[in-house]
C-alpha cells in the first residue's frame, strides 16, 4: 500500500514550477561546484592579502548557476545586493547595540534597499547577517573588509560570466531578444505584436499583482507566445506540408534575366526559388530583385529601363546583369515540410514575407507556401470548428 500525500497538503507544500532535466541539473551543478573551486583558489593567490571565501557566495551561485535566466542572477542584482547589505550590516551595528536587533535591523534594511533598487539578490540577506553576527561589539577594519566583499564578488561575477559563457555554453548575463523592428519603417508595431500579450498588459497584471515577480517581462511574452503557439500546433494539427503548393516553379542560376521575367508573369507570381541541376535552393528571385537593377524607376523611365535590363546583351562581355544568379537573393528563409503553421506565420511576420520556399533535408526544393495558404488553411479550420459547433 502506498501513502500519498493529501492533494491540498501537496499544493501547500509542493512547488509547481517545472523541474530541470536530468542534463540542466548535472551542468548547474559541475558549474557551481567549479565557481566555488575558482573562487576560493583565486582568493588566496591574491598577493599580500588575507582573504577568504564568504559563505554568502556558496548560496549566490546556487542562483547564478541553477537559475542563470532569473533577474535574480544577473550582475546588477548581484553587485547591488552585496552592496546594500555590507551598508546595512554597518548601519545597523552603528545604530543598535543589540546582536539580535542589529541583525533584525540590517536584514530588514537590505530587503528595503535591493527592492528599492531592483537588485533583489537572496544571499544579500544571509551577508547582512553574517556581517552582524561577526562583527557586531568589536573594533572593525572597514577598509579591509569592504576589500574583502570587493574581492569576494568580483571573483563570483568573473566566474559567472566565464563558465556560464565559455564551459556551459550559456548565455550570461541573460539579454532579452532584440524588440521586433517594423521593416517598412512605419510606427506600427509588427504584426505578431498587434495582437495578444504585451508588455502593457504585464506591467498592469504586475502592479495587480503588488509583488515581485521571478521573470523578465521580455522573457514572459516569450513564454506566453511558445505556449500560445503550442496550443495553436494542438488545435490546428497542420504542417507546411498539408497546405504547400507542390508544383513548384523554379529557375537556375544561368536562366535567363527575359526568361524568368516571362515565368513571373505568366504564372502571376512573385517569386522564383533558385536551383541547381539537383534542385537544391541557391537562391530566390523576385520582381524586387529586378526593380534594385533599376536607377529610374519613375513612371516615364521604368518601361525604358525594365526593357534595357531584360534585353540580352550581344557578344562575350555586358555591363549589366544578363542572368538570373546575378541579381538574385542568395540568402534563403525557408521551411521544411514538417515545420508547425504557427511557426511558419511566425517567420513570414516576422521577416514580411509573401512566400516561403519548403526544402527537404538535402535543401532540395519541395514546395512553397504563401500568405493566400496560410489563409485558406486557417479559413478552413476555422469553418470546421464552426460547423461542428
Amino acid at each position: 500500500m502506498h501513502w500519498k500525500l493529501p492533494e491540498r497538503v501537496r499544493h501547500l507544500l509542493l512547488a509547481d514550477t517545472p523541474s530541470m532535466s536530468r542534463a540542466e541539473r548535472l551542468r548547474s551543478a559541475f558549474g557551481a561546484s567549479l565557481a566555488i573551486a575558482v573562487c576560493a583558489w583565486s582568493l588566496v593567490l591574491i598577493p599580500a592579502s588575507a582573504y577568504w571565501l564568504m559563505a554568502p557566495v556558496g548560496a549566490s551561485v546556487v542562483v547564478l548557476f541553477a537559475l542563470s535566466q532569473s533577474p535574480l542572477a544577473q550582475p546588477w542584482p548581484v553587485l547591488g545586493a552585496y552592496v546594500s547589505a555590507t551598508a546595512s550590516a554597518l548601519v545597523g551595528m552603528s545604530l543598535v547595540a543589540h546582536p539580535f536587533a542589529s541583525a533584525a535591523l540590517a536584514v530588514g534594511l537590505t530587503v528595503w534597499l535591493m527592492a528599492r533598487f531592483n537588485c533583489i539578490h537572496p544571499p544579500g540577506g544571509a551577508l547582512a547577517l553574517m556581517l552582524v553576527h561577526e562583527y557586531h561589539g568589536v573594533q572593525v577594519n572597514l577598509p579591509h573588509l569592504l576589500a574583502l566583499i570587493t574581492a569576494n564578488v568580483l571573483c563570483l561575477l568573473a566566474a559567472a560570466l566565464i563558465i556560464n559563457n565559455v564551459v556551459l555554453r550559456r548565455r550570461y548575463p541573460h539579454r532579452a531578444e532584440s524588440p521586433l523592428l517594423n521593416r517598412h519603417q512605419t510606427t506600427d508595431e509588427v504584426p505578431l505584436n498587434r495582437s495578444g500579450l504585451n508588455h502593457a498588459d504585464l506591467a498592469h497584471a504586475v502592479r495587480k499583482l503588488g509583488s515581485f515577480v521571478d521573470v523578465k517581462s521580455n522573457d514572459l511574452v516569450q513564454l506566453y507566445n511558445e505556449a500560445s503557439a503550442h496550443a495553436f500546433d494542438r488545435h490546428m494539427g497542420q504542417t507546411c506540408c498539408d497546405i504547400m503548393s507542390k508544383d513548384v516553379v523554379t529557375v537556375a542560376f544561368a536562366t535567363d534575366l527575359d526568361e524568368a521575367w516571362s515565368l513571373l508573369r505568366r504564372h502571376k507570381i512573385k517569386t522564383l526559388p533558385v536551383v541547381d541541376k539537383f534542385g537544391r535552393l541557391v537562391g530566390i528571385l523576385s520582381v524586387a530583385d529586378y526593380l534594385r537593377q533599376l536607377d529610374d524607376v519613375t513612371a516615364a523611365g521604368l518601361a525604358v529601363t525594365l526593357q534595357g535590363l531584360l534585353r540580352r546583351t550581344p557578344g562575350d562581355y555586358s555591363s549589366k546583369a544578363e542572368v538570373v544568379g546575378q541579381i538574385m537573393t542568395p540568402s534563403v528563409i525557408c521551411v521544411s515540410p514538417q515545420t508547425p503553421l504557427s511557426d511558419l506565420v511566425q517567420q513570414l511576420s516576422l521577416h514580411g514575407l509573401h512566400h516561403m520556399p519548403v526544402v527537404d533535408g538535402a535543401r532540395r526544393v519541395v514546395g512553397m507556401v504563401t500568405h493566400s495558404d496560410v489563409t485558406a488553411a486557417l479559413y478552413r479550420r476555422l469553418l470546421a470548428y464552426r460547423l461542428d459547433a
